[in-house]
């Protein structure tokens, strides 16, 4: 249902539906995408790529995102900051 109001352009909806889903789920990974595609068309840019890139460092099966995993995963919510 989540992803039914994301696409017909209901996007709070969307991300209210798919956050009561992931109150039941919390571990659903696909609940957390289809929230994510919901936070980018609400504009919210930031907690869509931070939940990405969780999601990517956490799942990914790729030898080289592996290797890098903590160091995604740590930065997926600083995308914004500059380290000097």
């Amino acid at each position: 249902m989540g992803s039914t109001y994301r696409t017909i352009g209901e996007y709070e909806k969307s991300r209210q539906t798919l956050e009561s889903g992931l109150a039941k789920f919390p571990e659903d990974k696909a609940l957390l995408v289809f929230r994510a595609m919901a936070f980018y068309n609400l504009g919210q840019h930031d907690l869509a790529m931070e939940s990405l890139l969780k999601i990517i460092a956490e799942t990914s099966k790729d030898r080289d995102i592996q290797s890098y995993a903590k160091a995604i995963e740590f930065y997926s919510d600083k995308l914004d900051k500059v380290f000097t």
